[in-house]
């Protein structure tokens, strides 16, 4: 593999249904939060008041602004494999840029949870000494062929050396 490539559309979908579930989780523990408020208070307010309005506007907004962000990471995301390294982009405003030496790599993970499973995508863990980088989501059988190429070239970095 010797071209920029990036993360597969499906992805996006993906990280929407995480901003979801973050935001009802979000959405759930202020809903505990005003029941406990009122539980203690004893007094009978309006449970729907100007803070818990303004909890929902922002929790709203923070959604809104997630799935937005969501075009935005995908855009600027990509990778590039060869024989002496495998580059991670990401960002346009906020550039990030990582490069592991081939040479470096110890570990090459694939994990899937149910939400990826559902997409047929795999999440590529690539470990050295220093600490581990991810590829977010590629399909399963690219994946497998990642990690094989990954490794391969790893081994032959090494027996060169």
């Amino acid at each position: 593999m010797e071209k920029v490539e990036k993360l597969p559309k499906s992805i996006k979908t993906i990280w929407r249904l995480h901003a979801i579930i973050e935001f009802v989780i979000f959405m759930i523990i202020m809903v505990g939060i005003s029941f406990i408020r009122l539980s203690l208070s004893q007094k009978i307010q309006n449970y729907f008041d100007l803070t818990w309005g303004l909890v929902v506007g922002i929790g709203t907004v923070l959604l809104i602004i997630s799935f937005v962000w969501v075009n935005y990471l995908w855009t600027f995301w990509t990778y590039y494999i060869d024989e002496r390294e495998v580059q991670l982009h990401s960002g346009y405003f906020f550039r990030k840029q990582v490069i592991i030496p081939i040479a470096r790599v110890q570990n090459v993970t694939l994990k899937q949870g149910p939400i990826l499973r559902w997409k047929n995508l795999q999440k590529i863990v690539i470990v050295t000494a220093a600490g581990k980088s991810e590829i977010d989501g590629i399909k399963s059988d690219q994946a497998d062929k990642l990690k094989e190429t990954i490794m391969k070239l790893a081994q032959e970095a090494k027996n060169d050396i």
